[in-house]
């Protein structure tokens, strides 16, 4: 048996922050970033944020079909950086122990330690963001919220979608997302 130990100073907030911290202790699924990487994203060429390393490379092909690229992006690269956020792949059905997590459907955002599963769903190659809100229509023109449609089918804890096409439905998605993120 091996057994390896790590002291680390800090408040809770520095050290939930610390990819170091992460790479060190195994958690590379909900990485940010890796060591050496900028973070800064050139078009889909760029590292995608969030996105674990194995996933990278699938989900930039899908963002090269997808209709608002630079959004979808700028979401992820936002919500990425609220406390405790992973961003991950799916595992699929029949896979077998060890396989590599999915990249090529949609991603899960999820709060660290939530025994709620993900606030998001979100998909590369349509630019879309699927959250864990069941509001109404009406709910939602109440809010202001004039991007979102609520979805009739799929599972009913997941009921609003935004497609990404300008800055006022990226805008909608984070708020959104923010109060789905709060409720898990």
């Amino acid at each position: 048996m091996k057994l390896t130990v790590f002291q680390f100073e800090g408040t809770p907030e520095e050290l939930d922050a610390s990819e170091a911290l992460r790479a060190l202790t195994g958690h590379g699924h909900a990485s940010k970033e890796l060591p050496g990487k900028t973070g800064r994203v050139e078009g889909v060429a760029g590292w995608v944020p969030g996105v674990a390393e194995e996933g990278q490379e699938t989900v930039r092909r899908l963002l090269e079909r997808g209709p608002a690229a630079e959004l979808f992006v700028t979401f992820l690269r936002e919500t990425t950086q609220w406390p405790q956020v992973g961003v991950h792949g799916i595992k699929r059905k029949n896979s077998e122990p060890g396989e590599p997590y999915d990249y090529s459907r949609y991603l899960r955002l999820r709060k660290q330690g939530s025994q709620l599963g993900g606030f998001a769903y979100v998909y590369a190659e349509r630019s879309s963001i699927n959250l864990r809100l069941s509001y109404t229509e009406q709910e939602l023109q109440a809010m202001g919220v004039g991007s979102a449609r609520v979805l009739t089918t799929g599972n009913r804890e997941y009921r609003v979608s935004v497609d990404l096409t300008g800055r006022t439905s990226l805008d909608e998605a984070l708020r959104l997302a923010r109060i789905a993120y709060d409720a898990t």
